[in-house]
């Protein structure tokens, strides 16, 4: 049985007098997700920010415990750190199961444009995510390509449809901070940058 290691986060803040403390040091942040049905799935999210400016006076915690907090709409950001166990402990249907747990079949269906179901974490999201792999190894895979990272490496993932996948026999740890972006099609990126060569070469 394959089980979550915990992660540990250190939040700081200030006291009432200005000076710098340390807010929350929690031997496993509050807000975490393990999968009853996938052995090793899961997803921790350390900190959440909203759209608009940034609270640095509060002690308010907005990545608690039981709190639903999902891809990051404009402007927002989120810092997760996501388990992926390998590819061949995910039940047959694990398209169905991944998207099913995590709640995101939009963001499935999004992806699937022109991935031809090369595999089953295809999915799009309205962001741009920095990757950096913490243990482990995992493959990134897009339409046209994939790139293999391992521990140290980062992916940049620019509102691209992607998929994930562990090929390896040990569970991949990844950070991820997310950025919401406006939304933007792969149809009119297509469309503007075809506009911008067709200008470029007149």
């Amino acid at each position: 049985m394959i089980t979550r290691k915990p992660v540990r986060r250190v939040v700081t803040g200030h006291d009432d007098h200005g000076r710098a403390v340390i807010l929350f040091d929690d031997a496993d942040a509050p807000n975490t997700f393990s999968s009853p049905t996938i052995p090793g799935f899961g997803a921790t999210v350390a900190w959440f920010a909203p759209a608009g400016a940034v609270d640095h006076v509060t002690d308010e915690d907005p990545a608690p415990a039981g709190a639903e907090i999902d891809f990051p709409a404009v402007g927002e950001t989120v810092v997760r750190i996501a388990d992926f166990p390998p590819d061949d402990v995910y039940p047959q249907n694990a398209g169905d199961a991944v998207f099913d747990e995590i709640g995101a079949h939009e963001e499935r269906q999004a992806g699937g444009g022109h991935s031809a179901a090369k595999h089953f974490w295809f999915h799009r999201t309205e962001s741009i995510d920095y990757a950096v792999v913490l243990e482990g190894e995992i493959t990134l895979l897009v339409d046209e390509g994939e790139a293999t990272l391992r521990a140290g490496d980062i992916a940049v993932q620019r509102a691209t449809a992607h998929a994930w996948s562990n090929r390896t026999d040990k569970v991949a740890r990844v950070l991820f901070v997310l950025v919401g972006t406006d939304p933007i099609s792969p149809a009119e990126i297509a469309e503007r940058r075809t506009g911008a060569k067709a200008v470029e070469s007149a």
